[in-house]
């Protein structure tokens, strides 16, 4: 038989109506159990694949999620989606993942074309910048159009009644400053991912907030804003770790400025971590690798991701709540990247 098999074929290879194929191929009623396992034989002799897109018609329910991710290349996204596809393939629900790339044109585009492709809900890391616009007003329109919105990672300013379950930043940062003091260090750099997004900004937070309980006053050039950049990155930290008074020790605040922060030292030729201590963000499994292992603040992604979709599943199956934000609490791994004195040796 040439072509996609129909469920009228099938009928045709038996001599029935085209709805006691329908009936049995869904595990309708009217069916006997003889009649169903032939048609079922036929259907699978025959190649038949259920057409998805006519059954959502019918029912309004397509057991789709789009997945709003910022950076796909992050190794956060990948283990947020390990937790998502866990709860969402036992209920037979799909995601389609939509890559930003820190570009609130794009994810206003993804937005739209998700609520045209009729998902049921949208998880979102969304976007916003330095100056606050982000695309709120976007998703409060797929609300109102009957599409659930859980946030994960991020908040939006101004935007309510949308579950999340997001990170307790500030205190994840400020347990990495108050470890780092504990070992001897006030020479305390920063870097900091894009300034503007949610994360970003609460871990900034929390870094002036443990410096100020602590009495620490770390120069301001050791605050490195936006290296989303490799090679401006390097000339940022370049700067900051050739000069007299470099600091002893960085804090990271995601994977990719890890292993940027390691790069740098090495083509310095500063050792981690007897000429600079390093505390880095997130737990990639290249964290332990390292020469030395990198000491991190580990966030609980998987769980992160098993949360929202739960949250996502909830709405969908009806829960009419109040609105719900989860807080998760992050863990700091020691390993061998922190020196356990302020002691560093000028090899420069």
């Amino acid at each position: 038989m040439a072509g996609k098999t129909t469920i009228k074929d099938i009928a045709k290879s038996l001599g029935i109506s085209p709805s006691t194929v329908s009936r049995a191929l869904s595990n309708g009623p009217g069916v006997g159990g003889d009649l169903r396992k032939r048609i079922r034989k036929v259907a699978s002799q025959l190649n038949y694949i259920p057409n998805s897109s006519a059954k959502s018609l019918r029912t309004r329910k397509t057991k789709t999620i789009g997945l709003i991710v910022s950076d796909i290349r992050n190794p956060f996204f990948l283990e947020f989606m390990g937790g998502v596809e866990a709860v969402l393939f036992p209920r037979e629900f799909k995601f389609i993942v939509c890559n930003t790339g820190e570009d609130s044109k794009k994810e206003e585009i993804y937005i739209r074309w998700l609520m045209e492709h009729g998902v049921e809900g949208i998880l979102s890391s969304p976007y916003q910048d330095r100056e606050g616009s982000n695309n709120g007003a976007f998703y409060k329109k797929a609300m109102k159009s009957g599409i659930h919105v859980v946030f994960y990672d991020r908040l939006l300013e101004g935007v309510g009644g949308i579950d999340s379950v997001t990170l307790d930043n500030e205190q994840a940062i400020m347990n990495g400053v108050f470890y780092l003091r504990e070992r001897g260090h006030e020479r305390i750099a920063l870097c900091l991912h894009k300034r503007g997004i949610y994360t970003i900004e609460e871990r900034y937070s929390g870094f002036k907030k443990a410096c100020a309980i602590l009495g620490i006053h770390p120069d301001d050039r050791w605050v490195l804003e936006d290296m989303t950049d490799y090679s401006v990155s390097l000339d940022k930290l370049r700067s900051v770790l050739t000069a007299s008074d470099r600091p002893t020790a960085v804090i990271s605040t995601n994977q990719y400025l890890n292993e940027t922060v390691v790069r740098a030292a090495r083509e310095l030729g500063l050792d981690i971590p007897a000429d600079l201590s390093l505390v880095g963000f997130d737990d990639s499994s290249l964290n332990e690798l390292i020469d030395p292992p990198v000491t991190t603040i580990r966030q609980p992604v998987v769980d992160m991701g098993k949360i929202a979709a739960t949250l996502l599943l909830g709405r969908i199956d009806g829960d009419r709540g109040e609105q719900t934000r989860i807080v998760l609490k992050a863990e700091l791994l020691e390993r061998n990247s922190v020196a356990s004195t302020a002691k560093i040796v000028k090899r420069l």
